[in-house]
């Protein structure tokens, strides 16, 4: 591929993405979180056939690439959605910070498994494209025989019975006890609009929807977390990820640029384990503030670094003695970045939203981030060629600065707080809402 192609291969899956994010919040919400989960591995599936195709089928090379990185990249985005929202849902307030990480910790062992079979198997994508179109189908038996429908979104249907029974598998108890009751009561209570039998037209369902995101209890934290994605895919988070090689090439790292990639994939892991923990003992706006701090202090060093040896300031024995400090500061970059940056975002959209509106919400603003990340992702080659590589990770660090500004001045703390206290929240006057922001929340 050209460089031209080369680019909107990595990007169009960034593209297609945000559709999937748009329509994935009304399909969970219509036809259930598990349906929806189920059938978007159905969709991963097909889409990495089709890569793996282009392999073997070279007179078609390009169409099929595109093609395929279309369907993952829309399951990508279908996916966003359903299971965050299902970990919030079914999860206590003192255990949903640990549960909303854990799709950052699935999406660090898939990059690692990725970048494990490219370091093996170097230039053999085929094979391994047929690989990752195993896991999808992993996924699909998981969810058919491990996984037990929301009984948030039952009891939104008003399906009582299932919505117990379900519960009761949550709680891994066959009897209807105490806390099993009380969570169901719970539900009941907070459980929104019900969207069960009423049939309305496709025009009313839509009014509805646009009514409810432009309340104030929607329309805030929309704002905030849709600001909370453009410093995230503009602080370089995932452009990393996608341009990997040519990144680690760029930062002047000497090393084998696969056996680096799994290094930096490990430490993703790592962290990503990590956070799942600590971030119900610290809350997302403490770690969202040191992962800020550290991407900008990582991306404007490796920055100057870089301007100074393009300038000839370093000398060839300083280079020598300091061939550790690329690497070093990009594994420093990725353990920062998914403490806070990373997974936040995408852990707080599935807490902030009312619950009648919820899925929607969430899907828009991912799809938000999403088109974000295209952007980021597409212009990158460009933004290589026109302000250098030493100007490309200075941007970076800007953009991380202005994040950790925006995160220090009006991101608010969820932790410890129940859905239904979020709710209320956002639906306050501002003169009353900087408790959130002032005050560590107990659990």
């Amino acid at each position: 591929l050209n460089k031209d192609e080369a680019s909107w291969f990595a990007s169009i899956a960034s593209l297609a993405t945000p559709f999937g994010c748009i329509f994935s919040g009304p399909i969970a919400d219509r036809f259930g979180r598990r349906t929806a989960m189920f059938t978007i591995n159905v969709l991963c599936f097909i889409g990495w056939l089709i890569i793996a195709s282009a392999y073997y089928y070279p007179d078609h090379l390009y169409s099929l690439l595109l093609l395929g990185r279309l369907l993952t990249g829309l399951s990508t985005g279908l996916s966003s959605i359903p299971a965050t929202i299902y970990m919030a849902e079914i999860s206590s307030s003192k255990l949903r910070g640990v549960f909303c990480t854990w799709n950052s910790i699935a999406f660090a062992v898939g990059v690692l498994i990725i970048y494990f079979l490219g370091f093996v198997l170097k230039g053999n994508w085929g094979v391994i494209s047929i690989i990752t179109a195993a896991f999808p189908c992993v996924g699909m038996v998981l969810v058919s025989f491990l996984v037990p429908e929301s009984p948030a979104w039952l009891i939104r249907k008003d399906r009582f019975g299932e919505a117990k029974v379900n519960m009761c598998k949550i709680f891994g108890t066959k009897d209807y006890i105490p806390e099993v009751a009380q969570e169901i009561e719970i539900l009941v209570k907070n459980r929104g609009t019900k969207t069960g039998t009423t049939q309305k037209s496709v025009a009313e369902q839509v009014a509805k929807k646009v009514k409810h995101l432009i309340k104030p209890n929607c329309l805030k934290p929309f704002s905030l977390i849709a600001s909370f994605f453009f410093f995230q895919q503009f602080a370089g988070t995932f452009v990393i990820v996608f341009y990997a090689i040519d990144i680690v090439k760029e930062a002047g790292v000497e090393m084998d640029a696969y056996l680096t990639i799994v290094i930096i994939g490990l430490v993703r892991l790592f962290t990503a384990m990590s956070v799942s923990y600590i971030s119900k003992i610290f809350g997302r706006r403490p770690l969202s503030m040191f992962s800020g701090c550290g991407m900008t202090i990582c991306m404007f060093a490796l920055g100057g670094y870089i301007l100074a040896i393009d300038q000839g300031q370093v000398s060839q024995s300083t280079q020598d003695s300091l061939v550790f400090l690329p690497v070093a500061l990009l594994l420093l970059y990725f353990f920062t970045s998914t403490a806070g940056f990373l997974p936040m975002p995408f852990a707080m959209s599935a807490e902030v939203f009312p619950a009648k509106i919820r899925g929607t919400a969430s899907g828009l603003v991912s799809g938000m981030g999403y088109f974000f990340n295209f952007i980021t992702v597409k212009i990158y080659p460009n933004m290589i060629e026109g302000i250098g590589r030493h100007g490309v990770f200075f941007f970076y660090g800007a953009m991380s600065l202005a994040g950790t500004i925006f995160v220090v001045a009006l991101l608010p703390e969820t932790r410890g707080k129940t859905l239904q206290e979020i709710e209320e929240y956002f639906g306050k006057k501002t003169s009353k809402r900087n408790s959130l922001l002032k005050e560590p929340i107990r659990v």
